[in-house]
């Protein structure tokens, strides 16, 4: 993933004191559409973190392609990556964190077109079709959690 970035924000929607909330990172090379995601999930109650990717904004520098753990990925519970399969880097950085991090809920946002193409990195994965739906993304956030 690029450069590691964690935006803070108000703490949205209904929370139990002394509970926390599940952390969801998301892999956005776009900020807008980060943004948009971003709140849809912190107003359904999660805490989000946002990484860019290796295509991201510099410094891009992604622990995952130089064969390292993530600690983006370390500290979510759920990661959707919207990185895309049209960058040989976006597909390595799947690959890397089924290899390094095994133990990680990752939900792939990709058209359908594409899921049988890349059918291999997809494999133990969720895949969240596009175009997004706000429904489909918790269900599939809530299904990755469970």
């Amino acid at each position: 993933m690029g450069s590691e970035q964690v935006f803070s924000g108000a703490v949205i929607g209904a929370q139990v004191p002394g509970t926390s909330r599940p952390e969801v990172l998301l892999e956005e090379p776009e900020g807008a559409e980060a943004s948009v995601i971003w709140g849809l999930l912190e107003d359904s109650g999660y805490k989000v973190s946002w990484c860019p990717g290796p295509e991201g904004p510099p410094p891009s520098w992604c622990p995952l392609l130089s064969g390292h753990r993530c600690s983006l990925v370390e500290s979510a519970d759920v990661v959707v990556s919207a990185l895309g399969f049209h960058d040989s880097s976006c597909r390595q950085v799947l690959e890397e964190l089924g290899r390094l991090h095994p133990e990680a809920a990752v939900i792939v946002q990709t058209p359908p077109s594409q899921a049988v193409q890349w059918e291999p990195l997809l494999e133990g994965h969720l895949m969240l079709p596009m175009p997004l739906s706000a429904r489909a993304l918790l269900e599939d956030v809530e299904a990755a959690l469970s």
